[in-house]
């Protein structure tokens, strides 16, 4: 997707190149409207580590490398809340990237890998999130049910709301 739009975009260049060198009949009377990128370019870094939405990736595949030690896992703690700092700069200013979901996936998973309180309760604010942003999403699903099978409980839905049944009242006279 990524290549196309870059194509795109090279081809755009082309051409609007090639206007600027014709001479115009007259000048538009109208501005054309912006046009927002939905997608965060390869090259652009994101919160205080300064990662690429590759290198976001790329050091969630690594931290997921190296805790399978529990020692390490722990310890990975701190890097991922810097990546989730990138990831919230990167929805910031990009959101509506397909690439933002399976990265929130991903990280969660990481979240889940950490044999802590912390981790578990990181995993879930990821899981709000990406329920909040990204509802519907491929992503989420698998998510959830990642969490739910981590934890050993069914992760709260905000649909499911726990309401009293109207019963018939049995009373007893004595």
């Amino acid at each position: 997707m990524r290549l196309i739009a870059y194509t795109a975009s090279c081809i755009a260049l082309v051409a609007g190149c090639a206007a600027l060198a014709a001479p115009s009949a007259a000048a538009p009377t109208t501005k054309p409207a912006a046009i927002a990128a939905p997608a965060a370019p390869v090259d652009e870094y994101f919160g205080r580590m300064r990662l690429s939405p590759i290198g976001i990736r790329n050091e969630l595949h690594l931290i997921a490398m190296r805790s399978r030690n529990p020692d390490d896992a722990r310890a990975s703690l701190p890097l991922l809340t810097l990546i989730e700092d990138a990831l919230h700069d990167w929805e910031h200013k990009y959101p509506h990237d397909d690439w933002i979901p399976a990265n929130l996936a991903r990280l969660e998973h990481d979240y889940l890998l950490v044999p802590t309180l912390g981790g578990r309760i990181h995993a879930l604010h990821v899981i709000e999130w990406m329920r909040s942003d990204y509802p519907g999403s491929i992503a989420l699903d698998g998510a959830q049910r990642e969490a739910e099978v981590a934890m050993g409980i069914p992760t709260p839905t905000p649909e499911a709301s726990v309401t009293p049944t109207p019963e018939a009242s049995v009373t007893t006279t004595p």
